[in-house]
């Protein structure tokens, strides 16, 4: 049966950890060429794999909603708004109205995040290192209330501005190319409307990262966990996998 796709200012929200997913090549069959070639460019076998399970998972997921199998899903890209150059990816207009969606993976975490209007999604794994330098790229009065803070909660705070302002950038389909600080995303000063026509809030994630979620229109999303993940139930798993570790939400 094919799932609706979610109204107002829900979002559906997939988690999926890599590590449980086995690609074998039949699954791989499914992927478009454009996707194989670029999973054959990486170098390291690791990361092929999360490219691979990333894309895999996506085209489950759309099939789920558009009805399709997920091989004969054809992925376009929108022009961005700003430049012109190949943006967002979209589904190819079909046979129904096709739904807004976005991918983002880090680590081992990829998500799906899909909407019935332009949405953005973005997780980040923390990173071991200092982040201050990152602070550059972030809007100033967010740069400003970062470097206020002690750490560790410096850390965190860049890191939480990154994904809001990431998740902005995808469901405007500007892309990271255009620059993080046009806007301030720290959480309290612009959680709600008028971020770039966005709204955005943060995701629960498992321990280890940080994911947010923006929605075009004035009201927040309301995040939707499907199938497990956080905020919704045990870790989601790909065909034949494992579970993944437990997992521990953030605050939203």
């Amino acid at each position: 049966m094919t799932r609706a796709v979610p109204s107002g200012d829900l979002v559906d929200v997939w988690w999926f950890d890599t590590r449980a997913v086995t690609a074998g090549p039949a699954v791989l069959a499914g992927l478009g060429q454009d996707e194989r070639d670029r999973a054959e460019a990486f170098l390291f076998p690791a990361d092929r794999h999360r490219y691979q399970v990333a894309h895999l998972m996506l085209r489950r997921v759309l099939a789920d909603y558009t009805g399709c199998p997920p091989g004969t899903l054809r992925l376009d890209r929108a022009p961005c708004p700003r430049c012109g150059a190949a943006g967002k990816p979209v589904l190819a207009p079909g046979a129904r109205p096709a739904p807004s969606f976005s991918l983002t993976h880090s680590g081992d975490m990829v998500i799906v995040a899909v909407a019935g209007r332009p949405v953005g999604v973005d997780v980040e794994r923390d990173a071991a290192r200092c982040v201050c330098s990152l602070a550059q790229a972030l809007h100033p009065a967010d740069a400003a209330w970062a470097a206020g803070l002690a750490e560790p909660e410096r850390h965190e705070a860049i890191i939480t501005c990154w994904v809001r302002a990431e998740a902005v950038l995808k469901c405007t389909g500007q892309g990271i190319g255009h620059g993080l600080g046009g806007f301030p995303v720290r959480p309290g000063a612009a959680a709600g409307p008028g971020v770039s026509g966005c709204a955005v809030r943060q995701l629960p994630a498992p321990e280890g990262y940080l994911a947010a979620v923006a929605l075009a229109g004035a009201r927040p999303p309301v995040p939707r966990a499907r199938g497990g993940g956080p905020g919704g139930g045990p870790p989601m798993t790909g065909e034949g996998g494992r579970q993944g570790p437990g997992r521990r939400g953030r605050r939203g």
